[in-house]
């Protein structure tokens, strides 16, 4: 009896641990992208009841990278680069919708250029849902059996509900990798204030302690060049010191335009009191300073104008990747656009849109749902 009290609690402490495992992974999953793509792609044989599972990672709008293949035979799914278009995946890459086939290799409706890797895996049966985000497809999930199989709405549905799942992680995983961004640049930015105004200050006041006491008349020469090389030393000191304040104060490519939108919303709401918040919606790419710059300028235009005319109560500013550039949307809950305002548009804006322009960028302005102002920005990265 003690015996299978024993084996009970062992089977409860396993399960409670793997319940454990799971959570953790789901919790990783929240703070890295690729983290969360593995979780969901792990649950794709349990939950579509299909031998193996992959996912094809959207790298640009023409192609999907294949990875974290669970119960390959082989190493020739992982790393495939699929055209838009091509094979099953490809195609669902195109059409933004849920395909399948019960035998890969010669199924007519699709294209055959990976028949060869598939044979060797061993895969006949296979279906593909596409992962959607809120700009297209952000990739799209496989599954796949080693004999010819047909798909009913119970595996396709449990796929679309994985694949929904896998979008909303990867947003909230990219949204928190911004975010951790952004804090390290913050705690740079805060290091390199402290550094400025202690040893920075430090070493000025020494300066102009050693300048004052060089100008003395009675001073002998050997004195004269001991105070001369310590002037040299403080003075090497001080611009190592401007030099690592400069690099500590430049923000990533990828933060720039996000700390940036931080700071200028966190300045409004200590200067009015409206609720102004920044949300990343997806991965920013790499773009140039002048550009985030211009970008993050007409912004804050944007900001002072809903300080300035809009009787808001709050304001949130957008920010994604789209039409291989950046887009920044600023909504307002105020008393929406003035009758005049086409004629009358302030100096302000019409700089804004100039800079935009001059830059590739545009600029749409007009109502929100709420009553208030939305405004659109965008230039190219």
């Amino acid at each position: 009896m003690a015996h299978n009290d024993a084996l009970a609690d062992a089977a409860v402490l396993s399960r409670a641990l793997a319940g454990l495992d799971d959570e953790r992974a789901a919790v990783f999953a929240l703070l890295d992208p690729g983290a969360a793509t593995a979780h969901f792609a792990a649950k794709i044989p349990e939950l579509g009841g299909v031998d193996m599972g992959w996912v094809g990672r959207a790298e640009s709008l023409d192609h999907l990278v294949l990875s974290h293949v669970v119960n390959a035979a082989t190493d020739n799914v992982s790393g495939l680069v699929v055209p838009r278009g091509a094979g099953l995946g490809g195609m669902v890459m195109k059409t933004g919708r849920p395909a399948w086939v019960s035998d890969y290799c010669t199924d007519p409706g699709i294209t055959h250029e990976f028949s060869s890797q598939a044979r060797a895996e061993g895969v006949k049966g296979m279906i593909a849902v596409p992962i959607i985000g809120p700009d297209g497809v952000l990739g799209v999930l496989y599954g796949a059996n080693r004999y010819e199989s047909e798909f009913g709405d119970r595996t396709v549905d449990a796929l679309n509900d994985l694949a929904a799942h896998t979008a909303a992680a990867s947003l909230l995983a990219e949204r928190a990798r911004h975010a951790a961004e952004v804090a390290v640049y913050e705690e740079r930015r805060r290091l390199a204030l402290e550094l400025h105004d202690t040893v920075g200050a430090t070493l000025f006041t020494l300066r102009a302690g050693i300048d004052r006491i060089a100008g003395q008349q009675h001073l002998d020469e050997s004195t004269r060049d001991r105070l001369a090389a310590l002037n040299r030393l403080t003075h090497d000191a001080s611009a190592a010191v401007h030099g690592f304040t400069r690099v500590l104060t430049v923000p990533p490519q990828q933060a720039a335009i996000g700390v940036a939108l931080r700071e200028h919303c966190r300045a409004l709401t200590e200067r009015s009191g409206v609720d102004a918040r920044v949300v990343v919606l997806t991965e920013l790419p790499a773009m140039p300073y002048s550009r985030a710059g211009i970008l993050a300028d007409a912004a804050r235009e944007c900001l002072l104008n809903v300080e300035k005319h809009a009787h808001a109560k709050s304001v949130v500013v957008s920010v994604f990747a789209v039409r291989d550039g950046v887009g920044v949307t600023l909504s307002d809950d105020g008393v929406g656009l003035a009758e005049n305002f086409a004629e009358h548009g302030g100096l302000g804006l019409a700089a804004m849109t100039a800079r935009l322009t001059r830059a590739g960028g545009t600029v749409v302005i007009g109502p929100n749902e709420e009553g208030g102002v939305v405004v659109q920005l965008w230039v190219p990265a």
